[in-house]
C-alpha cells in the first residue's frame, strides 16, 4: 500500500513540475506575440509623381492625353499631387499603406480611362487604383533607394521610383484597343509628404 501512495506522490509531483514549466512557457509565448509594433496614422499630406519623359513620349506619340482628377493637382515641374486621406504604416519601417484621393485620366478621343483612389502598399511595392469597377494593381514601386527625412511639415519620402505594372498595361491596352503599352515602362519619380 505504501509503494502505491509513493508512486502516486511521484507522479503528482512530476504532473505540477510539468504544469509549471509550460505556464511559464506559455507567459514568453504571450510576451512575444503581443509584443506590438510602434505604428503611425496618416492624416494628411500629398504624394508627388512626375512622369517620366520615357512615357510622356509614348502617351504623347499614341495621341493619349493625361490629366489630374480633382482633387489632385499639378505642380508647375509637370508632376500631379495626391492628397493622402489615411493609412497606417509602421514607425521604423514604414511598412504598410498609404491612401489617396484624385487620380489620373488617360483619355484619346473619346475614349478615357480614370484611375482614382490610389493605394500604396510600401511592404508589396505596388500602387492600387479603382479603374472602372476593378481595383488593378497600377504600378510597381520600387523602394530600395528610399530616403526619410523627418521635418516640421511631416515625414519626406523620396528616391521612389515606378514602373507600369502587368495588369495596369493590360487596362490601358484593353481601353484603348492597342498594344503599346508593357509591364516595366518607367512611369516617373514619387515624393511623398506625409503627416501623421
Amino acid at each position: 500500500m505504501r509503494r502505491i501512495w509513493l508512486f502516486s506522490a511521484i507522479v503528482a509531483l512530476l504532473l505540477s513540475v510539468g504544469l509549471i514549466a509550460a505556464a511559464c512557457g506559455d507567459d514568453d509565448d504571450d510576451d512575444a506575440t503581443t509584443e506590438e509594433v510602434p505604428t503611425l496614422t496618416l492624416t494628411g499630406g500629398g504624394t508627388t509623381l512626375t512622369p517620366d519623359a520615357g512615357a510622356v513620349a509614348i502617351l504623347t506619340d499614341n495621341g493619349v492625353e493625361l490629366a489630374p482628377v480633382d482633387p489632385a493637382t499639378p505642380d508647375d515641374a509637370g508632376g500631379i499631387t495626391f492628397p493622402i486621406t489615411g493609412g497606417e504604416v509602421e514607425a521604423e519601417s514604414l511598412a504598410g499603406t498609404i491612401d489617396h484621393s484624385g487620380g489620373i485620366v488617360f483619355s484619346a478621343g473619346g475614349t478615357s480611362l480614370e484611375a482614382t483612389d490610389f493605394v500604396i502598399d510600401t511592404a508589396a511595392g505596388t500602387l492600387t487604383a479603382t479603374a472602372g469597377e476593378d481595383q488593378v494593381v497600377l504600378l510597381d514601386v520600387d523602394l530600395s533607394a528610399l530616403q526619410r527625412t523627418d521635418t516640421d511639415e511631416g515625414i519626406e519620402l523620396t528616391g521612389i521610383t515606378t514602373t507600369l505594372a502587368a495588369d495596369g498595361a493590360d487596362a490601358l491596352n484593353a481601353t484603348f484597343d492597342v498594344d503599346i503599352f508593357e509591364a516595366g515602362i518607367p512611369i516617373g519619380v514619387v515624393e511623398i509628404l506625409a503627416t501623421a
